[in-house]
Order: structure tokens, then sequence, then C-alpha cells
């Protein structure tokens, strides 16, 4: 008697319990196999595709960038994404699981593709002057400025004494390319370090000096950062020349006017303007280096893939925004 009740307890239980709630080893596994396959395909998919539109190399190339950190973890969420909807298919999580893993997928997916990265840019970049042209040392000036200014940031210490241009490098090569076809006078060069190692104004000089900028035409002045540099641009115009700058109008119709050009990078160029009307300078904005590009080109299946690259680009702009908001 007892034995039947016992039986009978437990052939109950077990009835009550929901189906699919017990998932064997075999079964997870059978799940993570067909989570991972979700990844390879699309993988797969794009290497394919890329080399069908460009060639073996391009095929190669988005499949080196698929493995790269970015990459894996786009796939890695995919994978999740996958695996969290078989797992909800069979009753053991509920589908918030899978649709929060999707939107990781997606969310990341958009902040590292190259198409969103160049959108942002050209919202947040200033517009490129197309007339009489983009370059400085291509225009029609009626006189040459004054001088222009270059703004630290562009170049980096490997070693004491040793300088490389970095991506932002396109800021000294504008201003010795500018000096070279007479566009301007005097280059000023900006730029402290907080801990006083190899400051920005100095890596700017010797790599002027290196493209066949003559000393005597570089002037330098200090600031931690834009808004710093932009007090020092103040005083020094609002200075009287003296030999060591000759920073002086070469206008004889309006002696007192300095005409005065800003070299940045784009992206940085709004907020560098904003600073400079905050210090009453006049400046005419020279952005270079330029993230935003008017990409005539066919869609290759490549672009889909997120790279760390265009996550950089992305936090630059997004860093610009809220200095906008901010009021800086």
């Amino acid at each position: 008697m007892m034995f039947g009740m016992i039986s009978s307890s437990s052939h109950s239980t077990a009835a009550d319990e929901p189906a699919g709630s017990s998932i064997g080893p075999r079964t997870v596994w059978s799940d993570v196999l067909v989570a991972l396959l979700a990844p390879a395909t699309l993988g797969l998919l794009l290497v394919v595709v890329t080399w069908i539109q460009q060639g073996f190399v391009a095929g190669m190339r988005c499949g080196t960038d698929l493995v790269q950190p970015v990459g894996l973890v786009w796939l890695g969420m995919l994978a999740l994404t996958a695996f969290a909807f078989r797992q909800w298919r069979r009753g053991t999580h509920s589908v918030v699981k899978a649709l929060g893993w999707f939107t990781c997928f997606f969310v990341w997916w958009m902040v590292g593709n190259g198409d969103f990265a160049n959108w942002m840019s050209g919202r947040v970049e200033s517009p490129l002057q197309m007339e009489p042209s983009p370059a400085l040392e291509q225009r029609d000036l009626d006189r040459p400025l004054d001088a222009v200014v270059v703004l630290g940031g562009g170049s980096s210490a490997v070693a004491p004494g040793f300088y490389e241009l970095g991506r932002d490098g396109e800021r000294v090569i504008s201003a010795a390319q500018a000096y070279h076809a007479g566009a301007t006078r005097k280059i000023i060069v900006t730029g402290s370090s907080t801990d006083g190692y190899e400051p920005p104004w100095k890596q700017s000089t010797q790599l002027l000096m290196s493209l066949g900028v003559p000393e005597d035409v570089i002037v330098r002045i200090e600031g931690v950062n834009t808004q710093a540099e932009m007090r020092s641009l103040k005083q020094l115009m609002d200075s009287p020349p003296s030999e060591s700058n000759e920073l002086r109008p070469d206008n004889t119709d309006s002696p007192d006017e300095l005409k005065v050009g800003l070299i940045t990078s784009a992206f940085h160029m709004p907020r560098a303007m904003r600073l400079a009307k905050a210090s009453s300078l006049e400046l005419i904005p020279l952005p270079c280096a330029f993230r935003a590009e008017d990409k005539q080109r066919p869609w290759v299946a490549s672009s889909l893939v997120p790279a760390a690259g265009n996550l950089e680009i992305l936090a630059k702009m997004i860093k610009e925004t809220i200095a906008k908001i901010a009021g800086q």
C-alpha cells in the first residue's frame, strides 16, 4: 500500500513537470553546435560574396576582419542569440533573453559599421570648402595669410627627439604645404604636455623643419588644451610684434588687422572655432584630416563587418557632440 502511494506520488510529480524542463547534455551540445552554425554561415557568406565582388585578396581581408577582436565579439553575439532562441523554443528560457542578445548584436554592428561612422562624421565635421579650392595651398588668395595656427595632436613622440605623424598629421603637412606655396608667412605651433615631456609644439616644430620650413618662420605658444591654446593665441595676437615672432600684418590698407588661419582636424574644427570666438579671435577655418568621405563606390559585402577603426572614429564624434552640448 505504502509502495503504491509512493509510486503514485512520483508519477503525479513527474506528470506535473513541464515538458522539456529537463535537458540532457546531448541536447545542450546540439544547441551549441546549431548556435555556432549561425556566425559560421554569416562569416562564410560575407567572405564569399566579397570574393565574388572584388576578388581573392578582398575576400581574405574580409575574413581577417572577421577574426579580429571586434569581429569575433560581433559573431559571438550572433551565436549567443541563436543559442538563446533555441533554448526559448525548448521552453527553458524566455524570449527576452534571446531578444537582448540580438539587440547587442545589432548595436555592436551599428557602432562598428563604416557607413555609420562615415555618416556620423559628416554630421560633426566642419564642411569641406570646395570653392575656390579645398586645399589652402591651391587657393587663389588676394594676399598670403599672416599666419596659420597648427593645433597640437597630429604627432607623437616615439622616443626622445624622434617624432612621427599620426592619423591627424595632415595638420602639419597642410601647414608646410601652405608655406611652400606662399599661402602663409608664418606658422604658429601650439600645445603643451601635462608632464612636460616632448610637448606638441616641439614635435610640430621639428617635423615642420624636416619638411623644409625655416625655423625663423615658426612661432611657438603653450596650451594644455584647445581652450588654453586660444588664450595663448589671443595674447600673442594682441601683443606688439617682436623680433622673435615678427607676427605683424602684411597689409598696408589695414595695418592693424591680422589675417590668420586655423588648421586642425575637421572633426575638431567646430569646437576650436567656438573656443576661438569665446576668446574674441577671428580665425579662418582650414579643416583637414577628414574622416567623412564622399564615397562614390559600389556597395561591397565586407562593409558590413564592424571594425575597431570605426569605433575609434565614432568615439571622437561622440566626444565632440558632448562638448557642443556642454557649450565648449
